[in-house]
């Protein structure tokens, strides 16, 4: 775990998976071999290349929930 990290005993399936869900903040970087980070449009991660990732539905719910409430700082 980084400093900051949350406490989450859950394996996401994933290292990306991981720190969307457990690091406050992470955007990951885009998936055409740009090195930028990406950011969410609110239901995907999106580069301003046109690359959009495809997590499943259940997934981004799970995120959203986390992070993109009124209880958490935007």
């Amino acid at each position: 775990m980084a400093n900051g990290d949350i406490q989450d005993p859950i394996d996401y399936g994933s290292i990306v998976r991981n720190n969307l869900m457990k690091r406050p903040g992470y955007m990951p970087y885009c998936g055409e071999a740009h090195l930028v980070r990406l950011s969410f449009d609110g239901t995907q991660f999106v580069c301003t290349c046109g690359y959009r990732t495809e997590f499943t539905e259940d997934f981004i719910a799970g995120y959203k929930s986390r992070w993109h409430t009124p209880e958490v700082a935007q």
